[in-house]
Formats: structure tokens, sequence, C-alpha cells
């Protein structure tokens, strides 16, 4: 059975000249913990989500429907020819040309739809105690979005749903 993620990036790096995920050429690079969640977790078939922070909310800007995994280890010689920064990583995601999308209007990725993809745990509760300990709702949102979150089949055709007709 298929699993997908949402991961969270940093679109800050990019302009310090790390471009991961470039989303030109729908590769995606990560190591350590947030590498081997990709790697135990995705296959070619896959989605990989990505959200990030612009101003001050959180949204959903992009989609890979995952065309091949590589490996550091195995696939070195592969890696080497990407020409991207993704190639210093240990898990490297390829997205399809055919089927990945970049969101010409990002998805508000808000209280509203974290608590709908309730893989995450974030229910009314969870905000309740994040505002009372004077936590925003952008940074409730960050602190349940920075590891890496496999997400269930359900969920993830919600995503692909509110992301149709989004560029």
């Amino acid at each position: 059975m298929l699993e997908h993620i949402i991961i969270t990036y940093s679109s800050e790096k990019a302009q310090t000249g790390h471009v991961d995920p470039d989303f030109t050429k729908l590769v995606y690079g990560d190591s350590n913990q947030h590498g081997n969640i990709l790697k135990k977790h995705l296959t070619p078939g896959s989605y990989l989500f990505f959200n990030t922070r612009i101003g001050n909310s959180r949204y959903i800007t992009s989609y890979f429907y995952v065309e091949k995994l590589l490996e550091k280890e195995k696939d070195f010689d592969e890696i080497k020819g990407l020409h991207c920064s993704a190639q210093s990583d240990e898990v490297i995601v390829i997205g399809s040309r055919n089927f990945s999308k970049i969101l010409t209007a990002p998805l508000i990725f808000n209280q509203a739809l974290l608590q709908k993809i309730t893989s995450y745990g974030a229910d009314e509760g969870y905000f309740a105690t994040k505002a009372a300990s004077g936590d925003s709702e952008l940074k409730a949102i960050k602190d349940k979005t920075l590891t890496p979150k496999v997400i269930t089949e359900k969920e993830k055709k919600l995503l692909l749903d509110l992301c149709e007709n989004r560029g």
C-alpha cells in the first residue's frame, strides 16, 4: 500500500543558493532523520506534499508524484548527474513531470486544514493548549509540521482535491 508525506521546507534557503526542493527540476533531497522517513515511506507512486511559511501563514505550495527515489549509496552516479542542491543529500526524490504540480495559487495550511489531516493529531484541544501558552496559530502549525508526516490515502485525496484548480 502506498504511503504519502507532507514535508516542510524553508523558502529562505533558496535565497542563499541552496535550492531544495528544486521545483524546476522536480527534485528534493534530505538526509538523517528526515531522509530516513522518506526512504522508509515513499515509493514510486507516492505523493510528497510541500509546505512553507509565506508571510504570516503556512501554505501547501506544491506536490511531487514520486517517480523515483534515489539513495546516495546505491545511486551515486545518477545523483551526480542531477546538478542540483539535493546532490549532497542521502535520499533524493524525483517527481514526475506529468503528475506533479507547482501551485500558482498556494493552498492555505491553517488550523482548519490541519485538523482535517487527522494524522497530525492537532484537534481543538491542541490549538487551545497552544493558545493558552501564548503561541499563535502559525507557531502551533509549525510545531506540528517540523517533522515529515505520513498521511493516509484519504488525506492525500483531500489535498489533491483542494489543489486541483490551483495551477
